[in-house]
């Protein structure tokens, strides 16, 4: 307000007062120079450069008479809870108006640059100077870069670029990663950081309010509405317009005005990439081919449920066993607690949090028989149960924890091993210790240094995998502090450029792990954290930490929004925790937020559409539904196993897509339907299974129906309730359909490409409609 008054009185400085402005040089070329397949121009006329694809397609244009490239001051303000929990705040101070192009000029037949400076006065003293360069990588991928070649001195303390272009108010912008706020971006400013995604993510006073009792946890502090465990700079619109930056410092894209784009990264030099492409999932498979492409999935996971137990080796084999009783397909148990359990105290009135002891090493008390136990249940008599573990990239101290055989925090933090403090003291604190809740303290493995890297691979191959294990949940990975003042890492790189990076890298020493124990086609390692490249060294991704609610911003509708946004990054094959995961409990009235069985049963009917149904008891098993409570836990769980496995056929060709073209196995309807416009606003309401199924997922408690959209298609399309037999034709249009539990709206295409393949599912669900609707007389 006081810098308005200031402004308006003519009390600012003179450069307040200059506008924005783009100024090209007498000299400058402004024919089209081609790369091969793009051509690039400096059009004097529009005071504009344009980017064309091979057919005259504009693929990327700024602004008319504006800078396309600027500059600011200001430090950013970075808060920490030290326990992967993260918020910036940008500031930006005294920005450059004016920029010049002074030349442009192939270097080769691939390569073209533009020269020019930015400055926030018209004279010289205040000018910097910059090179925009194009590079044709592949017939569809154009590199761009700028690098900053000169300051003025009075230039010094620019540090950071900021790139602006043209969009339409009509664009919708999906990716970024995993967001689970949003699916299409338009009109946000979305942060590019990998964080912990904490809780109450816009959520009301009461729902927040619940979501802060989980800080006991470290890690579930209240953060925005844009953190994410996979952050990736780069979307694709509904304009068939796909752009990814190629740096990993912090960086956010600013989608707030209608008519432009603005990304602000805080680099000397940035470098990305402008794909072309006919189709959005041709973007996509033209992303993914330098983002990488997920790993085949073993068939395994497609022929049973994976089990989520805790507890020790006799409640699992007693679990396994009901299951076999009730016909349920067991493929693998996740077995989180194989450490051992610590528990942790949920506050005021509260119970106990089930937390692990991050030592690996299997837990005595728990699995006295962890070897034993993992052979008998590959041996099983109704067929071989796998077993998954757990890993992370930190180490605990071990005290009080009793019959420790291997303590590897202090082994680790002798080596130099484990990130160091920049506040260490003495030997003792030399490894920065990140808090995740109360008493639980633990330094994080420096994948900065190549012998740390070397030794946990053995940890990894000789204490968890040598047991016999088919995979594991592979956690974390973005608790690294983006603060050099606080840590320094082995490379010497500064951890403000690493961060981003951090989770890549863990799931790269992963990957070789696997790789070098021949267990990378028949293994599975799930992933919940992941950068720009993650996507090529996994084979499974999964949605992190929901709370056990319906809630939209942190609930089971995050979940799905999560698993959609996901795959227009290239994370094309994920699930989530069925039933979710954060709890809370409390004596206060109203503060206690536990799973109820009607949540369970729905986030099961949706576990059984992903690529992998894994239940999870949460972290307070005791108070949740689980589904090993009653008889009719049971059946539902078999009737949504059953779901899940006659789709493995129908599914095998959905991940073959993923594996070889990049494309998501649950996709969004605007990647078919990108000009409906009530396509492209949906969010956690609709999905899609390849190309042949569409989904409604019943996600609000009490639902005795849904409205239902069906997107017009000029094919004459109908889509097939697969429970009713009921037709409804693809003509833009909303209808309700019912929806009682165990009949979650599934809705098959007609006609379809390989008809045969949801025959079984469609005569299941007749059977169990007639059934339902007919019960047998008693």
């Amino acid at each position: 307000m006081w810098q308005s008054m200031m402004k308006s009185i003519g009390l600012l400085p003179t450069e307040d007062y200059i506008q924005p402005r783009l100024s090209i040089g007498n000299a400058v070329s402004d024919q089209e120079f081609s790369t091969g397949h793009f051509k690039v121009q400096v059009d004097a006329q529009e005071l504009a450069l344009t980017v064309k694809n091979v057919n005259g397609r504009t693929i990327w244009k700024s602004l008319h008479n504006i800078p396309f490239l600027s500059s600011t001051l200001g430090k950013d303000i970075i808060t920490s809870e030290d326990n992967g929990v993260f918020r910036v705040t940008e500031t930006d101070e005294k920005p450059t108006h004016l920029q010049t192009i002074t030349k442009i000029e192939r270097q080769d037949e691939n390569t073209i640059k533009i020269y020019g400076g930015l400055g926030v006065k018209l004279v010289l003293p205040t000018h910097m100077d910059y090179i925009f360069t194009f590079k044709e990588v592949s017939n569809r991928q154009l590199q761009f870069s700028v690098e900053i070649l000169h300051r003025d001195p009075a230039m010094e303390d620019y540090k950071r670029i900021l790139l602006t272009y043209e969009s339409r108010p009509e664009e919708h912008f999906y990716g970024f990663g995993e967001q689970f706020s949003y699916t299409t971006l338009k009109g946000q400013k979305v942060p590019i950081l990998v964080r912990e995604q904490g809780t109450g993510r816009g959520s009301p006073a009461i729902p927040s309010l619940k979501d802060s009792a989980l800080g006991v946890l470290g890690g579930a502090a209240p953060a925005d509405t844009f953190a994410t465990y996979a952050s990736i700079p780069q979307y694709i619109s509904s304009d068939i317009r796909c752009l990814f930056m190629e740096n990993s410092e912090y960086m956010s894209f600013d989608l707030t005005e209608p008519d432009r784009v603005t990304i602000r990264l805080e680099a000397d030099v940035v470098q990305g990439r402008i794909l072309d492409g006919r189709t959005m999932l041709d973007l996509l498979t033209e992303y993914t081919s330098y983002a990488g492409r997920m790993l085949p999935l073993p068939d395994w996971v497609s022929e049973g449920v994976i089990a989520g137990i805790q507890g020790g080796s006799e409640k699992v084999k007693q679990i396994v066993g009901k299951l076999h009783q009730y016909d349920i397909p067991v493929s693998a148990v996740f077995l989180q607690d194989w450490t051992g359990q610590r528990l942790q105290e949920g506050g005021r009135g509260g119970t106990e949090y089930i937390r692990h002891w991050w030592n690996w090493e299997n837990d005595d008390e728990l699995y006295p028989d962890w070897d034993t136990l993992i052979q008998t249940l590959a041996n099983d008599e109704a067929g071989e149960v796998r077993v998954l573990s757990y890993v992370n990239p930190l180490l605990v101290k071990c005290h009080p924890k009793l019959n420790v055989k291997r303590n590897l925090f202090p082994e680790a933090q002798e080596k130099g091993y484990l990130v160091r403090g920049t506040k260490s003291v003495s030997s003792e604190s030399r490894a920065y210790l990140v808090n995740c809740g109360l008493d639980l303290e633990a330094g994080i493995l420096d994948l900065t240094n190549p012998e740390a890297r070397t030794w946990f691979k053995q940890v990894l191959k000789e204490q968890v995998w040598s047991s016999g294990v088919s995979g594991m949940m592979v956690d974390f990975g973005e608790h690294l502090p983006l603060d050099s003042s606080k840590i320094v890492l082995h490379s010497g790189v500064p951890a403000f450029t690493y961060h981003n990076l951090y989770p890549q890298e863990w799931a790269e020493l992963n990957h070789e792990v696997a790789a070098e124990l021949g267990k990378e086609k028949d293994s599975v390692c799930f992933y919940r954290s992941g950068f720009t490249q993650s996507p090529g060294l996994m084979n499974l991704f999964w949605a992190g930490d929901q709370n056990v609610s319906w809630d939209t911003q942190h609930g089971i509708k995050s979940a799905v929004v999560g698993m959609l946004t996901g795959g227009f990054s290239g994370f094309s094959v994920t699930h989530c925790d069925a039933g979710g995961y954060n709890s809370v409990t409390s004596s206060i009235p109203g503060f206690k937020m536990i799973r109820t069985k009607e949540l369970l049963f729905r986030w099961m009917e949706l576990a059984a559409l992903t690529p992998a149904f894994r239940t999870s008891e949460g972290i307070t098993p005791s108070l949740n539904a689980q589904f090993y409570d009653s008889e009719d836990s049971y059946e539902h769980f078999a009737h949504t196993a059953k779901i899940f496995t006659i789709l493995a056929n129908y599914r095998k060709g959905v991940l073959k897509e993923a594996h070889e073209k990049g494309w998501p196995v649950l996709r969004h309807p605007v990647l078919y339907y990108p000009n409906d416009k009530i396509a492209r606003e949906l969010t956690y309401q609709q999905f899609m299974i390849g190309s042949s199924i569409m989904v409604a997922p019943v996600l609000t408690a009490s639902a005795s129906y849904v409205k239902v959209y069906f997107p017009k298609d000029g094919q004459d399309v109908t889509w097939r309730h697969i429970w009713t037999g009921k037709y409804y034709p693809g003509d833009g249009s909303y209808k309700p359909v019912d929806t009682p539990i165990g009949q979650p709206p599934i809705f098959v295409k007609e006609p379809r490409e390989d008809p045969e393949l949801l025959y079984a599912l469609l005569d299941y669900a007749t059977s169990y409609y007639q059934k339902k609707a007919r019960p047998a007389s008693k």
